[in-house]
């Protein structure tokens, strides 16, 4: 079955996602960052469109562009072939690098760009990437605090916020004090590092899933199936990360099973903290 085609239009501005394969970290570490940023920039370089903001998770990234002339579907098609190929010749891997189809929503508003601008903000201390969310280096928010245009196309961004680049970078400043006051935006050190051993166990288990023969996905792992193969695997890894240091609690937030069923796992008890 053919994918459905999807209007872009030009002048449109695109809050744009994509996930790894199989939740797969395929933004590792800084060198997969820099040369995911290094690619989209050369693309835009030789066709029309503006990078309005960006933050680069581990697992997926967000990006934020207003199509001109060249449309949404060929930027992304550039980008995500030319870094899948990066990638699986660095990982020396095989089949997708990228999960289905990238996500693509219209931003139409200033109050709806506001909101997105402020969730790919707070999306790195929320995920426990960062402890302050203005210091993450892999977000637009550094190239326009440092007023250094590396990749965003800070001045466009600007005149769009505000009518005028001076505006505009009041709107932005504002908005990054509002994004500060979020209460959510806040995380306290434990619930910091707890988040932090979430998204290591998210990639272990990614990486555990894909050197199994019959591998499952971790939607299936995660999804409370009780076939006796998930079964397995989840007891296996369990047992595994329980071995290497990781607490209960944390396990089982990842596998999306109670604490109770861990423990019993990798004790044969239901007593005790983790």
């Amino acid at each position: 079955m053919s994918k459905k085609s999807r209007n872009f239009k030009e002048g449109g501005i695109y809050h744009i996602t994509h996930r790894g394969h199989n939740h797969q970290f395929i933004l590792a570490d800084d060198i997969d960052k820099a040369i995911f940023l290094d690619k989209l920039k050369k693309i835009l370089s030789e066709h029309s469109g503006h990078l309005l903001y960006y933050v680069l998770m581990n697992n997926h990234y967000h990006i934020l562009l207003e199509m001109q002339t060249t449309p949404i579907d060929q930027i992304m098609h550039r980008l995500n072939t030319g870094y899948g190929r990066y990638y699986s010749h660095k990982h020396q891997t095989s089949g997708a690098v990228f999960e289905n189809r990238y996500q693509a929503q219209e931003v139409d508003g200033l109050k709806y760009l506001h909101a997105v601008i402020k969730y790919m903000i707070l999306n790195p201390a929320r995920a426990g990437l960062n402890e302050k969310m203005t210091e993450y280096r892999w977000s637009a928010h550094l190239d326009l605090a440092q007023k250094r245009p590396v990749y965003v196309n800070n001045q466009r961004l600007f005149e769009i916020l505000g009518g005028t680049p001076e505006k505009g970078r009041l709107v932005y400043q504002e908005l990054i004090q509002s994004a500060h006051k979020d209460p959510k935006s806040k995380l306290n050190p434990r619930e910091y590092h707890f988040k932090r051993k979430i998204n290591i166990l998210e990639n272990l288990l990614a990486t555990y899933l894909q050197s199994l023969s019959n591998p499952a996905t971790i939607d299936q792992i995660q999804s409370g199936k009780r076939t006796p193969a998930i079964v397995k695997i989840r007891q296996d890894f369990a047992r595994t990360t329980r071995a290497q240091g990781y607490s209960v609690s944390e396990i089982a937030a990842v596998l999306k099973v109670s604490p109770r069923s861990v423990r019993y796992w990798c004790t044969g008890t239901v007593e005790n903290n983790s």
